[in-house]
């Protein structure tokens, strides 16, 4: 009886360090980490590996490198870039009474930062987020994605 009271601290033991060694790496990576400064964002529409609009932080410029395929009932061409009020509208996937809504997204080049200000899906999650350096914004129900670049980005880095 003996035996088996100390193995089943034992494993409670090794379980809270375990917790305390996943706790601390997740910690480590998602809140005390610094984050680099982006050079670049770069704003996804569907599954593309290509992006549809590259916001360059070092230049500062908005780069339109194709346009968002939309059905032919829709007149707008799609991404808008409006320069003045720094946003940028794509048309997502998600529909209310069978319309498309739009997914629009500010960004700034002094604190070199994208954020999701408007879009239509069930939770509002993607505009919730807030604004972000270089953490990716993902908007699921609107196929809309933005990941950041930094000039030395690399597979590995400590």
């Amino acid at each position: 009886m003996h035996k088996k009271t100390t193995k089943n601290q034992r494993d409670i033991f090794l379980i809270v360090i375990l917790l305390f060694v996943v706790g601390g790496f997740f910690l480590y990576f998602q809140v005390l980490k610094p984050v680099e400064d982006a050079s670049y964002a770069h704003i996804y529409y569907g599954p593309s590996n290509e992006p549809l609009v590259t916001i360059d932080f070092i230049k500062n410029e908005v780069n339109v490198m194709d346009t968002q395929s939309v059905p032919s009932s829709y007149t707008q061409n799609y991404p808008i870039v409006d320069e003045s009020q720094r946003t940028i509208t794509l048309l997502g996937d998600f529909e209310v009474n069978g319309i498309r809504q739009v997914v629009i997204i500010t960004y700034d080049f002094g604190s070199k930062t994208v954020q999701v200000i408007q879009e239509q899906s069930p939770n509002n999650i993607c505009s919730k987020e807030g604004a972000s350096n270089g953490r990716p914004l993902i908007c699921l129900p609107n196929r809309v994605r933005v990941e950041f670049e930094t000039d030395n980005d690399s597979d590995f880095t400590v």
